[in-house]
């Protein structure tokens, strides 16, 4: 995690990628860290940082808008529980979210727009 952020042109306060954020705040959320270990850990100027990450990583996430059904019936055993689910549904927008991630960063490093807009006509040769 080297690349994890970069300074801005004008100097100042670090920019942190999405993924870090992530990653700090769901270690937090194990329970296994505090704010001040996982600075620590991460090299961060101070507790604060991760406390940010976990306030962005918390808006990011009520901004999913999952939507898991409240009623899980668990009389067939071959129904997975409402927490997997959840859980499933979770690592999937995550995965979502990784790859938009990635692809905004190529699209910045090669200059190209790599998503399809809508809309776009094909063209008529």
């Amino acid at each position: 995690m080297k690349q994890r952020m970069t300074k801005r042109k004008s100097g100042g306060q670090q920019v942190y990628s999405d993924s870090f954020k992530i990653l700090v705040s769901r270690e937090y959320l194990t329970g296994k860290f505090s704010y001040s270990q996982l600075a620590e850990k991460y090299n961060l100027p101070g507790e604060a940082t991760p406390r940010y990450f976990m306030k962005w990583y918390q808006q990011w996430e009520s901004n999913l808008d999952l939507e898991v059904p409240q009623v899980v019936d668990s009389e067939d055993h071959g129904i997975k529980n409402e927490q997997e689910l959840r859980d499933e549904l979770f690592a999937a927008n995550l995965k979502i979210t990784a790859l938009e991630i990635l692809i905004k960063k190529a699209e910045e490093l090669h200059g190209a727009g790599l998503v399809k807009k809508s809309g776009a006509k094909s063209s008529k040769k």
